[in-house]
């Protein structure tokens, strides 16, 4: 008898990030993040001093986190199906989360996200 791999349920967290309107909004932040850094050498070494501090706080959150969270695997599991389901609704009832931000913005007419963050990030130091 051929044994059959089932696939495990996705991760919400995974599915959620993998959302176009999500990952296309990351994508854009992310560069004028980095543009804005670049423009501004004292706001870079600050960022990067920020960075790291958060990558060592959440170094020592996950190490301390680690054994309680393989202790609640079961009860994460049941709540990731649930959480799933939630998400399968949500992405019924809104569309434009199937939606880059670009194709987003007929949604908001008002609203241009791309040419602010095209814009290098000036929109952040305009004002």
């Amino acid at each position: 008898m051929a044994s059959v791999a089932v696939d495990p349920q996705p991760s919400v967290v995974t599915r959620v990030i993998n959302l176009p309107l999500v990952s296309s909004t990351y994508d854009l932040m992310s560069s004028a993040y980095l543009s804005t850094k670049d423009q501004y050498p004292y706001l870079k070494s600050v960022c990067e001093m920020a960075e790291k501090g958060v990558k060592t706080i959440t170094s020592v959150a996950m190490t301390s986190a680690l054994p309680i969270i393989q202790k609640l695997e079961p009860q994460i599991a049941v709540a990731n199906i649930y959480a799933c389901k939630g998400l399968d609704r949500i992405e019924e009832r809104l569309p434009i989360l199937n939606q880059p931000s670009t194709q987003a913005n007929t949604y908001f007419p008002n609203l241009d996200l791309d040419v602010c963050l095209k814009n290098n990030g000036r929109f952040l130091t305009s004002r």
